[in-house]
């Protein structure tokens, strides 16, 4: 869906470098997935979506970013079917307030920039694993590498439902793609 998919290639051979990236895209893109689904409701809400995000910032550790896996896939499938078709896409991009149509435009926008850097990380992940599994000092970070490589590959499913409502919501707002995975940054979600 999107060119440039890049990431530094750090990652590639570092595992700490590949645990970072993979950190850092993930959480966004659950941001983005948590702004999707609830984006359009009522501003009662707003206050459960920002302790949510705030939770979703605070994840410093695979482990615990691999526990909110249940809550990220639940957000992207009722964004998927929130979204899923075209026209009443935008009918509800259009009903929203402007701050609405903001969230939507920058949560389609992160996340079609997270699915542009985890196809590039999720390709590394196997390599990653093998070169680790012939350094006997880099055994012990297995473990956290296969939590990340089964993370990327959720990412990667997900992201195959959200290919169209992505498209969809980001036309209707006139945003451009990332084109540039590894030099484009998230956008700021400000509720």
């Amino acid at each position: 869906m999107i060119p440039g998919a890049q990431t530094s290639g750090a990652a590639a051979t570092n595992p700490d470098a590949f645990l970072a990236e993979t950190i850092e895209t993930t959480k966004y893109m659950m941001i983005a997935a948590a702004v999707l689904a609830k984006a359009a409701e009522s501003d009662g809400n707003r206050d459960a979506l920002r302790a949510e995000i705030a939770a979703i910032q605070g994840i410093s550790d695979i482990g615990e970013l691999n526990a909110q896996k249940a809550s990220f896939a639940a957000n992207t499938e009722a964004a998927a079917l929130n979204y899923q078709d075209a026209e009443a896409t935008q009918a509800k991009y259009d009903a929203a307030t402007t701050e609405q149509q903001q969230l939507l435009l920058t949560a389609a926008y992160n996340f079609a920039l997270g699915m542009a850097r985890n196809s590039q990380l999720a390709s590394q992940s196997s390599t990653l694993l093998q070169s680790m599994m012939g350094n006997p000092m880099l055994l012990s970070r297995v473990g956290s590498i296969r939590t990340a490589g089964s993370l990327l590959a959720m990412q990667a499913k997900a992201a195959h439902s959200m290919g169209g409502p992505l498209r969809t919501l980001m036309s209707r707002g006139g945003v451009q793609p990332p084109t540039d995975a590894s030099a484009e940054k998230p956008k700021p979600v400000l509720l």
